[in-house]
């Protein structure tokens, strides 16, 4: 098995890995009270992330979406961003626990998660997907950098939107622990 072939194979493994975290918890979360809107955008991304596999297992792989840089320093950076990314996003899954949702909704009896990831950062499964897609870039070329921009177009607003939810929901608790935590780097931003 090619060098190049081994990391795009252990990056599927983490994605997989992953997926397959969220779609078992989906069947244990606490019901959506609301949604305020933009999980339309998220199935595009689920159905870019499609014919991304799709190009990927077709014999595309000399095309332009596939252009990367080929030193090995950065593949092995790029493969740790992917499963730090990963990892950070299922341990803040699991801390959330039955809260978890789509973006920009609420949960019937939504509880403050405080603890684990979030005793840092205040939207760390956002952290760790925008670390694994930012990896997934450097590995494997262009058109992770795309879904990289798309998703970051799609968080930054959803970011926003949740904090005034959470202010919204948990008046006595959220402004104290937003001014301590950060909202997807650790003691940056």
């Amino acid at each position: 098995m090619q060098y190049t072939s081994l990391i795009a194979h252990l990056i599927d493994i983490a994605w997989t890995v992953m997926i397959l975290v969220w779609i078992v918890g989906m069947f244990s979360a606490k019901r959506t009270a609301r949604r305020v809107g933009g999980s339309w955008l998220l199935y595009r991304f689920v159905a870019l992330a499609v014919v991304y596999f799709v190009l990927r297992y077709a014999g595309l792989s000399n095309t332009v979406f596939t252009y990367y840089i080929q030193a090995p320093v950065v593949q092995w950076i790029g493969l740790v961003c992917v499963y730090v990314g990963v990892a950070l996003a299922i341990w803040a899954r699991f801390y959330l626990g039955r809260n978890w949702g789509m973006p920009m909704s609420e949960k019937e009896g939504a509880e403050l998660v405080t603890t684990g990831p979030y005793a840092f950062i205040r939207n760390p499964i956002y952290s760790g997907v925008l670390l694994a897609i930012t990896g997934s870039a450097l590995c494997l070329g262009l058109l992770w950098a795309i879904i990289l921009v798309l998703y970051a177009a799609y968080l930054i607003p959803s970011v926003f939107t949740e904090e005034k939810i959470m202010a919204r929901l948990f008046p006595e608790t959220y402004p104290a622990y937003k001014a301590r935590t950060k909202r997807l780097i650790p003691w940056v931003w």
